[in-house]
């Protein structure tokens, strides 16, 4: 009977032991088709910016992060940085022209939560400043939106005038 059951033990450890994992390649071909899933997205809201860079009459640039900007007035002073109070003007809106939000506010860079984006941006600007920045899904609301006036996969149009750096 303890042979049996040794046996038994036996072909049961062999038997698992020799069997493919079937989820780690499964996994590794599902992230590998978010990736380029991922890439496709980035490539078309490119396009999108590119047009729509191409139909204004105002020049941008682009950071390494792929915030689009455009100085209207430049300021002067200190480059406002993380920690700095901010207060200022905005207008956001989507791409294809439909506003969103509009107003003034006043927030600690880098400890708010607005879009990375914004935050960025903030960080270009000196007191004085008017800069219009155009900002990708993925450095604003990704995939989901605001759940109010933004819809997910958004591209967004900001023009921030800086008021004050308290």
């Amino acid at each position: 009977m303890r042979t049996i059951i040794h046996i038994l033990i036996l072909v049961f450890v062999t038997g698992c032991l020799n069997k493919p994992d079937n989820r780690s390649s499964a996994k590794r071909a599902s992230e590998t088709d978010l990736i380029e899933l991922n890439r496709s997205l980035i490539a078309s809201d490119r396009e999108v910016i590119n047009d729509y860079i191409s139909k204004s009459d105002l020049s941008f640039r682009e950071t390494e992060t792929g915030l689009w900007y455009s100085i209207v007035e430049k300021g002067g002073g200190e480059a406002i940085k993380t920690g700095n109070d901010v207060s200022y003007y905005f207008e956001c809106k989507l791409i294809d022209g439909n506003p969103c939000y509009s107003g003034s506010n006043t927030l600690r860079v880098g400890y708010a939560s607005v879009e990375r984006g914004v935050t960025e941006g903030l960080q270009l600007m000196m007191p004085g400043s008017d800069y219009i920045f155009i900002i990708p899904p993925y450095l604003a609301h990704g995939l989901t939106g605001d759940g109010r006036k933004i819809p997910g996969r958004s591209i967004l149009i900001y023009r921030i005038k800086i008021k004050e750096v308290i």
